[in-house]
């Protein structure tokens, strides 16, 4: 599909016709094994496919090339795995397992003295949800590639078909896109990466999200920076390993294990996803698919299955990238060192708290018979003669530290508007109108926040709901989700176009220029009412309602409007619709004016009044 969105993406085209039934997922057996479906982790329907014919050396071969590739993977990311620990334990602790492993339902904020990094992490993560990719809007819509093809009724019939087709199985509760989606926008937000695969539900004609745990993950991009390969490591009993491979087809100590009545002992698996440069396009199955897809026993170094897949499955979009880095970075390392400083202070204030509510104590080392009392209703004795001396003084008093708590509260919050800043909250909450602004600072406040937050939604959208939306088409148009296509559209490119609230905030911005233009031109146009040639009404009218968020399917198509105003003009023009006698001369000579008891000529400031509220 051609997929034209506002991030700039160069999209790739798909015709709209649909490939042999091998599946989503082409799945194959290794040599001496049945084909057997792995419908626990392929997206298909995972029909069996033909044969590999792999023989057991080429399967090691390629088992230990896949092994090697992981091993230098892993090694070229050690240092970030560090920096993601980091920023896990003080912003998303849930995830703060990549260089130590977590005890499932352990305390995970031991080292957290202050919330509001984690607040502001989730409140950066929301935003995303609301501005990308917001449920209660309609953020996506199909187009022909031609647009000739749009002045269709059954083109245009079937588009709007298939959008609302695809909204319903994206918002399928089953799906889980919300849960899977909100899982990879902390992700992005915090480690500047995150993993989302898109598939097919097997059986059940409908989607599939899952996001992935950036530890067990392993990237590598093409020659123009393009994600394209997926290294995937996790974790599977004996017993769920034999459920989704077959019992005949895992390796041996994973077979052993299930045998020695041991189901439940874990072992590592990996899920391999790149490009399969050697393949006949004109062949159907699995090694004919563009992406390989490859199981693999990391225990008993085993080839369990190897299939394809007809597009890349999982989406990786990055917050953005430094030259020759793979993985992203993100808002959570730009606020790291405030993060850690507000930690500190954190720290500190809790300890001044404590000393200030709870003050050390001073008193004499012979004034007092036994160590203080201090807790509520406790009884003190002390030498009355050493109070004598000391003239009344009370024994025990508090120590004073010297503490400035207020001090340290001024520090606590500039250091969290330090954090917020980092993650765009000064941006998101900005205020765009209110009682006491003018239109013009209303429209500048726009601005603004397109200016901050524009080119970081842009390439989200370039590399998160574009491909997101691209692959969830194709799965559904593959499985025969949608109607049947017309006959003009087979073959054709599809356009998917972005209405996020950015753009809607971009065409507001237009449509108050239009206001402001409109204030400017007033007296002039009360001169020449000819400079209202100049303006494009129809097109105002349907750029407004776009920027206000009105349904298109609310106006009536442009050329519906056209014809309208064809056949009233010609009704017009007919000598049958005059009337005859009395008047009627007067009439037509009224019509031809364009005065009273015809058609009037439009007042040029009520024509203005009316654009500029708009």
């Amino acid at each position: 599909m051609n997929s034209a969105n506002s991030g700039g993406r160069s999209p790739a085209r798909t015709p709209t016709t649909t490939p042999p039934a091998t599946g989503e997922h082409a799945a194959a057996g290794t040599a001496g094994t049945a084909n057997r479906p792995v419908s626990a982790l392929h997206d298909g329907p995972a029909a069996g496919g033909v044969a590999v014919g792999r023989d057991p050396a080429s399967a090691r071969r390629l088992v230990e090339d896949l092994l090697g590739r992981l091993k230098r993977m892993r090694a070229g990311r050690a240092v970030w795995e560090s920096h993601w620990q980091e920023l896990a334990e003080f912003m998303l602790p849930r995830r703060a397992d990549f260089s130590r492993e977590q005890v499932q339902g352990g305390k995970r904020t031991e080292r957290q003295y202050d919330g509001a990094p984690m607040q502001a992490a989730r409140g950066l993560a929301a935003s995303l949800d609301g501005m990308l990719k917001p449920k209660t809007a309609n953020w996506f819509s199909l187009r022909a590639a031609d647009p000739d093809l749009n002045r269709r009724s059954d083109v245009r019939r079937w588009l709007e078909d298939a959008e609302n087709r695809l909204r319903t199985a994206l918002y399928d509760p089953r799906a889980r896109f919300l849960q899977r989606s909100g899982e990879v926008d902390l992700d992005l937000v915090v480690f500047g990466t995150g993993v989302l695969y898109v598939g097919e539900k097997v059986g059940e004609r409908r989607l599939l999200f899952r996001a992935h745990h950036l530890r067990g993950v392993y990237l590598a991009d093409d020659a123009d920076g393009e994600i394209d390969t997926v290294f995937r490591v996790f974790r599977l009993t004996a017993r769920q390993a034999a459920q989704a491979f077959g019992e005949d087809r895992i390796g041996a100590k994973t077979r052993e294990a299930l045998r020695d009545g041991n189901p439940d002992a874990e072992f590592d698996f990996l899920h391999a996803v790149y490009p399969r440069h050697e393949r006949d396009p004109r062949k159907a199955g699995a090694t004919s698919l563009p992406w390989a897809s490859v199981f693999v026993d990391m225990a008993s170094e085993r080839l369990l299955s190897e299939g394809g897949f007809a597009d890349l499955p999982y989406i990786v979009p990055r917050w953005e990238t430094a030259p020759d880095e793979v993985y992203g970075r993100s808002p959570a390392m730009l606020a790291l060192p405030d993060v850690a400083t507000l930690n500190q202070i954190g720290k500190t204030l809790l300890r001044a708290g404590h000393k200030a509510v709870d003050p050390p104590l001073l008193a004499p080392d012979d004034g007092i018979k036994a160590t203080p009392r201090t807790w509520p209703g406790g009884i003190t004795y002390y030498d009355a003669d050493m109070l004598a001396r000391t003239g009344g003084r009370p024994p025990i008093t508090p120590l004073n530290t010297g503490a400035n708590l207020p001090l340290g509260r001024e520090m606590q919050n500039d250091t969290r508007e330090q954090v917020w800043s980092a993650f765009f909250r000064n941006v998101l909450q900005m205020p765009e109108n209110g009682p006491q602004m003018t239109a013009t600072e209303v429209i500048e406040r726009r601005e603004e926040f397109l200016r901050i937050i524009g080119p970081v939604f842009g390439r989200l959208e370039a590399d998160y709901t574009g491909p997101l939306i691209e692959r969830c088409f194709r799965i559904m148009l593959r499985s025969g989700m949608f109607a049947d296509l017309p006959a003009a559209l087979k073959g054709q490119g599809v356009d998917f176009e972005y209405a996020s609230p950015l753009v809607r905030a971009q065409k507001q911005i237009e449509a108050a220029g239009l206001r402001k233009t409109i204030e400017e031109l007033g007296p002039i146009a009360q001169v020449n009412p000819a400079v209202l040639e100049n303006f494009d009404a129809d097109r105002i009218v349907r750029d407004t309602a776009a920027a206000n968020g009105l349904p298109t399917a609310w106006l009536v198509p442009a050329d519906d409007v056209a014809r309208r105003r064809d056949a009233q003009a010609r009704s017009l023009a007919m000598p049958g619709d005059i009337p005859t006698g009395g008047g009627g001369a007067a009439n037509v000579d009224a019509a031809a004016a364009g005065t009273e008891g015809g058609m009037p000529d439009a007042d040029p400031m009520a024509i203005l009044d009316a654009l500029s509220r708009q």
